[in-house]
């Protein structure tokens, strides 16, 4: 069964991206995917059990028709450097024209998604 309590830590205390990986790793987390439109995530685990949870985010922006590659990679730089919190990423990367995207905890890296399969890949920075 899907250790509840560690994902809502890692949603609502707002951990920082390497401790969320770590943390969710050690409940059995493979990968997750992020509906930027239906503002949902949904957790996959290696036994095949699943969890859907729901992003309250204010003030989002209307997704972007176009993909803009050079804005997703600077809102990255941001929250990576701190420079920003997490729901100014998430505002941020739907206005450059991402979807979705999916977390390969296993695979060490994220897809970024436009609504047209745009894609992105950034590797885990550490």
């Amino acid at each position: 069964m899907i250790n509840i309590d560690v994902i809502n830590e890692c949603a609502k205390k707002q951990l920082s991206f390497p401790e969320s990986i770590k943390r969710l790793k050690e409940i059995g987390i493979e990968r997750y995917y992020t509906d930027l439109v239906r503002m949902e995530k949904i957790y996959y685990s290696h036994n095949g059990e699943s969890h859907v949870e729901r992003m309250p985010i204010d003030n989002m922006p209307e997704l972007a028709e176009t993909f803009n590659e050079a804005k997703v990679i600077e809102a990255l730089r941001s929250i990576q450097n701190g420079e920003t919190d997490y729901h100014a990423f998430i505002r941020s990367i739907v206005a450059a024209g991402i979807a979705n995207y999916i977390v390969y905890i296993d695979g060490r890296h994220v897809n970024y998604i436009g609504r047209k399969g745009e894609l992105y890949t950034e590797k885990f920075p550490f």
